[in-house]
Formats: C-alpha cells, structure tokens, sequence
C-alpha cells in the first residue's frame, strides 16, 4: 500500500460524497477549505491548533522594586501531512511552500531522503517588554523551535502501529497573522495557484476529467438535490475499499482497524 493509493480512494469518496470513516486515517478536518487539500493529495496526519495567535501576559513577581514585565505570546499552528512522490504536482507545491513568506517548512523525500527546510520550525515566539505598549516594538525570540523529530508526525497512519514513510514528508507551520483557518486558506490558494485554477470548482472540473473519462463516476443530471457527481457502479465507495484493501470493511463499516498487515 502506497500513498498515492490513498490520495486515489479519498479523491473518489469526496467526489462521489460517499461517507469513508477511517480510525487511524485522518481524511477530514473541520476547517472550511481541508477537502480541497485532501482533493488535491495532501493527506493530513496532524494539525495542532493551539488556539489564539497572540496572547499578552503581565508577570508582577519581579519584587516590590522592580517594575512589572509584559510578555506577548505569538502561537502558530502547524499542520503534517504526506505527500504523493510519484505526482508531479507534489513537489510544485512544496516549492511554492518553500517560497511563502508566512510558511516556514521542513520535509523529506520518502524514508532515505535528505531534509530540505525553508528556515527555523518556530511554533511558538515571545517577546518581553515594561510596558505593555512597548511590546510591539520589540524583537521576537524564538521560544519554541521544533525539531527534525517532528517528522514522524507527517508519516500517514494506516493502523495504530503502522505508518507510512514511503511519501513527502511534510511540516508546515505558519507564522504569519490569522488563526488556522487562514492557515488552511493559504495553502488552498497554493493548491489552486499549482493546478492553475481559479476557485474549488475549477480544481473539482480539472481533476474530476479522469474518472469521468473512464466512466467510473458520471454527472448528476436527474437529481439537482444530490451530488454533483455520482459513482457509475452500483457498489460505488465499497468497489474501490475492496480494490484497495483486498477485503470488504466488516459489518459495514468503512474501517481501517480492523486490517491485518
């Protein structure tokens, strides 16, 4: 099993809106825009969200003749995720990750491969100040820098003791402003701007060709309240689990747990 085996399953279940509930695989977040990114073959692992970017702290325990000090906490989500090594695309968006202004990267190319980094993995800066006004102009520090370990988090989970190195392995952590929604946002665009579209709907057009090419999905024209796309077999999501697999999910239930490797 393969990554690109993975990207192809969750890209026909999000094209056919059929229901794929993984214990281990994490093929949904709710964040407006992350079915973009799982469209396109960004397999997400992990994304710590640790909540508001900036915080001010006053600490008074300097001593009865000391002044007070101010600190601002700036935090930035990060987000792991596998990538595909056979698509070309892949490394199109690695590179124009690696240029972003805001995006700081680590990644490397499957298990052997050497690190490539963009700068420093920063999750979280601290600046000191005696005035909470004075903050702003101070420097940052880097309070928390992640080390080449974080990696592991990137490797897509196939069962609770299998992982998969074979991929990109990517680290992604924003440090510009806005919260994780941004953050997903800016990556989408990134997509989008790869695929040379201009909104979802082009990358669902652009990428959906294929499969209707080869008659494996087909357009809703009957039914303007389901989905734009529907599967062409009658078995539709459970033909592709079984292709991948090599079983059908037990009791229904579209479950990777219960596989044995």
């Amino acid at each position: 099993m393969q990554v690109d085996d993975i990207v192809a399953l969750t890209r026909y279940a999000i094209f056919s809106c059929s229901d794929l509930h993984q214990s281990s695989l994490k093929y949904d977040f709710e964040y407006e825009g992350f079915h973009t990114l799982s469209f396109c073959g960004f397999v997400p692992n992990d994304i710590e969200d640790i909540g508001p970017r900036f915080s001010i702290e006053k600490d008074n325990d300097y001593g009865k003749h000391c002044k007070p000090r101010w600190t601002e906490i700036k935090s930035n989500p990060i987000i792991f995720a596998g990538l595909s090594l056979t698509d070309p695309k892949s490394q199109e968006f690695l590179n124009a990750c690696l240029r972003h202004q805001d995006l700081q990267v680590l990644c490397r190319k499957g298990r052997d491969g050497r690190l490539i980094r963009s700068r420093d993995l920063c999750g979280q800066r601290r600046r000191t100040a005696e005035t909470r006004a004075a903050l702003k102009n101070m420097p940052w520090d880097n309070a928390k820098v992640l080390g080449n370990a974080i990696l592991i988090k990137a490797q897509p989970m196939v069962s609770f003791d299998r992982r998969l190195d074979d991929c990109f392995q990517v680290a992604i952590v924003d440090d510009g402003d806005g919260d994780i929604h941004d953050f997903v946002a800016k990556l989408q665009q990134i997509w989008l701007d790869v695929y040379d579209v201009k909104d979802p709907p082009g990358l669902f057009s652009e990428l959906g060709i294929p499969y209707l090419e080869s008659q494996e999905l087909e357009m809703n024209l009957n039914d303007c309240s389901g989905p734009p796309i529907i599967p062409n077999t009658e078995s539709d999501i459970l033909t592709s689990y079984k292709r991948l697999w090599g079983r059908a999910p037990r009791e229904g239930r579209l479950s990777d747990c219960e596989i044995n490797f």
